[in-house]
């Protein structure tokens, strides 16, 4: 917590004196993360504080970073990943496009109990009340909305 708190000291502060200021009351942090230095400048403020998130961030987490990798070559899909990034971005990352109703229905295939039980009959039902709501989302007609969902 006191290294967001001294993260946004620091970034608030446009004046090169109230820079300094704050980057010697936080020194001992930056210092151990090898990004102290004189601030004359925003644009030196802008290098120490993306020096500092470099190493907060990605130095503090690298061996996480590894681990992930390495699980990502055991079936090539690291290698997949970087070869042809932008084919798997889509999967990979967010977007803003909101779900339609017919996306959310491809989305989810349900796994059924063969016929004849009391069973099946309730999962039937239950599919009846989940194509009602996707069409009344298509029709704006619902409390919750889809994108809530």
């Amino acid at each position: 917590m006191h290294r967001i708190f001294a993260y946004r000291n620091i970034t608030l502060r446009m004046l090169p004196r109230a820079l300094q200021e704050m980057a010697m009351r936080h020194s001992t942090m930056l210092q151990t993360a090898g990004c102290l230095r004189h601030v004359a400048s925003v644009e030196g403020k802008k290098g120490i504080m993306s020096d500092y998130l470099q190493l907060y961030i990605i130095g503090r987490n690298s061996s996480v970073i590894d681990r992930i990798k390495e699980g990502l070559s055991a079936l090539q899909f690291l290698n997949a990943l970087q070869q042809h990034p932008t084919l798997l971005a889509p999967v990979l990352c967010h977007s803003e496009k909101r779900l339609t109703p017919l996306e959310l229905k491809r989305l989810f295939k349900p796994d059924l109990i063969p016929p004849g039980s009391s069973r099946r009959l309730r999962e039937s039902q239950a599919l009846g009340y989940w194509a009602d709501y996707l069409l009344d989302c298509e029709e704006s007609q619902t409390a919750v909305p889809l994108v809530d969902v």
